[in-house]
């Protein structure tokens, strides 16, 4: 179960993170307005996040909590802290997973591990209406929302929807081909706050097992 949460933790950050450093362009719409504004406008995002994991039958599996912040392009930094501690830092080659309670440190390639997600198609520098299909939810609550959908058919999720509230982003949920549903809850939002590059340097700390390039 440790392993399988720790899964979902990486894959759906790295969904997520991806997403956020794209620019794209897509159609008219107030959700999709929202949506070019977001990603045309941010270079830095800092967040506290509540994430939520559901199998098919909309049971919860996982409830994961903490701060994270974002630099485009490409750096990233999420720090888990409940219902336990672990930190994820993408430094723009490499992404360290480091696992306090397991004194563990997992380190891949960027771009291998973003492959390995829709996060290859989602900071793509291509226009995103290249990569998805992009529909508009209209208003819900409040929120307008808008839905992708990968081109391709061979990707981890089937769907990534995304909630705007006054042009900020607040949600973000994930679909993916096995039934489970990842949401994302922001909150404490700070849009190209002053962020020191140093937040995204990673050193292992001494004693522990590092795994992986």
């Amino acid at each position: 179960m440790k392993k399988l949460k720790d899964a979902l933790c990486a894959v759906c950050l790295l969904t997520f993170t991806s997403a956020v450093l794209l620019p794209g362009t897509v159609s008219a719409g107030t959700g999709n307005e929202w949506l070019n504004a977001f990603f045309n406008e941010v270079k830095g995002f800092r967040a506290e996040f509540q994430q939520t994991v559901f199998d098919e039958q909309f049971r919860q599996i996982q409830a994961s909590s903490g701060k994270m912040v974002l630099l485009r392009p490409g750096l990233f930094r999420w720090d888990y802290r409940q219902p336990y501690e672990q930190l994820i830092v993408g430094d723009g080659e490499k992404i360290w997973i480091y696992d306090a309670d397991l004194e563990q440190v997992t380190v891949k390639s960027q771009s291998v591990a973003l492959g390995e997600t829709p996060a290859q198609l989602l900071s793509s520098a291509d226009p995103l209406e290249k990569s998805f299909t992009v529909t508009e939810l209209g208003s819900q609550q409040g929120t307008e929302w808008v839905e992708l959908t990968p081109v391709q058919e061979d990707t981890a999720f089937t769907t990534v929807r995304l909630a705007f509230r006054e042009r900020e982003l607040v949600k973000m949920e994930m679909h993916d081909s096995l039934g489970n549903r990842t949401i994302f809850e922001f909150s404490n939002v700070e849009r190209n706050p002053g962020i020191d590059k140093s937040a995204f340097v990673f050193t292992p700390p001494a004693g522990v097992d590092v795994i992986g390039q």
